[in-house]
C-alpha cells in the first residue's frame, strides 16, 4: 500500500469514526440498519449517510479530486480502499453501538442511493467482505493440507 493509500485510509476512518461518534450522541431513537457512502469523482467529496439519506459526515479526498479515469476505473481503485477502512473499524468493534442494527450493511451508492457495491456487512457472528482478503483461500487451504500431510506419506 502505498503511503498516499495510507494517508487517504487514515482520513476516511477519522471521518467516518466522527460520524459513528454523531450517531452515537444522537438521542432521537433512530435504529439505523443500513449506511450509505457516496463518492464524488469531480470533488472528491466522500459522504456519508444513514438508512433515511441523511448526511452524517463528509470529507474532502484531494487525491481522488478531478480524476480524469473513468468511472469503472476510479470506482475499482477506491472500493479496495474504502473496504479496507470498513474492516479496519469492524476489527476495532467500531460498529457496536446500539443504535446499529445488525445486520449492518454499508453500501456504496450513487447520488440516487443506487448501490453499486455492498463494501461489508456485519451480523452479530458474521463480517462478510469480498476480495482481496478472502482472494484464493480454498487454494491456500489446499496447499496447507498438502504440506501438512506431505510429511506424513
Amino acid at each position: 500500500m502505498s503511503t498516499n493509500n495510507a494517508k487517504v485510509q487514515s482520513v476516511i476512518e477519522t471521518s467516518f469514526t466522527n460520524a459513528l461518534g454523531k450517531l452515537a450522541a444522537d438521542h432521537s431513537g433512530n435504529l439505523i440498519s443500513d449506511l450509505y457512502i457516496q463518492v464524488d469523482q469531480e470533488s472528491g467529496e466522500v459522504e456519508l449517510y444513514d438508512d433515511e439519506e441523511h448526511l452524517i459526515e463528509k470529507v474532502i479526498i484531494f487525491d481522488w479530486v478531478k480524476s480524469e479515469e473513468q468511472e469503472d476505473a476510479f470506482y475499482a481503485k477506491i472500493i479496495p480502499i474504502l473496504k479496507a477502512v470498513l474492516t479496519g473499524m469492524a476489527t476495532k468493534n467500531l460498529f457496536m453501538d446500539s443504535r446499529l442494527l445488525k445486520p449492518l450493511s454499508v453500501s456504496l451508492t450513487d447520488e440516487d442511493f443506487v448501490v453499486i457495491e455492498e463494501l461489508i456487512f456485519l451480523d452479530d457472528d458474521t463480517l462478510r467482505i469480498d476480495d482481496p482478503l478472502l482472494k484464493d483461500l480454498d487454494k491456500d487451504l489446499d496447499d496447507f493440507l498438502d504440506e501438512l500431510l506431505s510429511d506424513v506419506n
